[in-house]
């Protein structure tokens, strides 16, 4: 759950703080857009990566379905 508080949080509040900076909206937006959808990527990554520790585990009688 923090990790989706921290990458739509973080891409929000660089769109909101990168204009202070110099940088144009257009660019801060496309800057926090590409930080939100890269940091989804990596969440992801975990996630299919516990799946399959899970599945592996079912697989070979380590876990019980009931």
């Amino acid at each position: 759950m923090w990790l989706m508080i921290l990458a739509c949080g973080g891409a929000f509040l660089l769109i909101l703080v990168l204009p202070f900076f110099g940088l144009s909206r257009s660019w801060s937006a496309g800057v926090g857009i590409f930080v939100m959808v890269g940091l989804h990527l990596w969440m992801m990554k975990g996630h299919s990566h516990n799946h399959n520790h899970l599945s592996n585990k079912r697989m070979k009688g380590g876990l019980h379905n009931g």
